[in-house]
């Protein structure tokens, strides 16, 4: 059986649609990729400059609720929780033991003297002489996680030009 030439041509119109299809695809998600490749790299050299060089530190309650997801945010760009779920979390049976127990292990002191901060979280007696040390290391760790949690998104072309770009700064 053979096919007409109207079918045959409207076959071949149909392929070149569903080609020119695919290319626009590719071409969207590379330029997403590529959108998204910038967002890091911006986000990264952001962190690193204002970890470094500003020496920005970050007060261990704060320290505290990024690492443990609490100021994580939702794919819309909003915080999941509300303030007041924060502070619930954070007055939860336990909570305060686990941030004394990592900010001890971080900043390599004993987990006795984080208790004599003050009571909860809010932890308003570090001694004045130690605290821009301690929240300017604190900063530093803060900065290493949200770096090393951006890299985790890359595929490895992207996470090799990162590199590239940053070894070129």
């Amino acid at each position: 059986m053979q096919t007409s030439p109207f079918v045959v041509k409207s076959n071949l119109i149909k392929s070149g649609k569903n080609a020119e299809t695919n290319i626009n695809s590719q071409r969207a998600s590379y330029s997403r990729l590529k959108n998204r490749e910038n967002q890091l790299v911006n986000l990264t050299t952001k962190i690193l400059k204002t970890s470094t060089i500003y020496k920005q530190g970050i007060h261990p309650r704060i320290f505290c609720r990024r690492w443990f997801g609490l100021e994580a945010i939702n794919e819309y760009g909003r915080p999941r929780l509300t303030e007041e779920q924060i502070v619930e979390m954070e007055s939860e049976h336990g909570y305060r033991e686990k941030c004394i127990n990592l900010i001890a292990r971080i900043l390599k002191i004993q987990p006795n003297t984080i208790h004599r901060w003050g009571k909860g979280v809010a932890f308003d007696k570090i001694p004045a002489d130690k605290r821009q040390k301690y929240e300017t290391y604190l900063g530093y760790v803060d900065a290493i996680r949200v770096i090393t949690t951006s890299l985790t998104e890359l595929d490895e072309y992207s996470l090799l030009r990162l590199l590239q770009r940053l070894e070129m700064r």
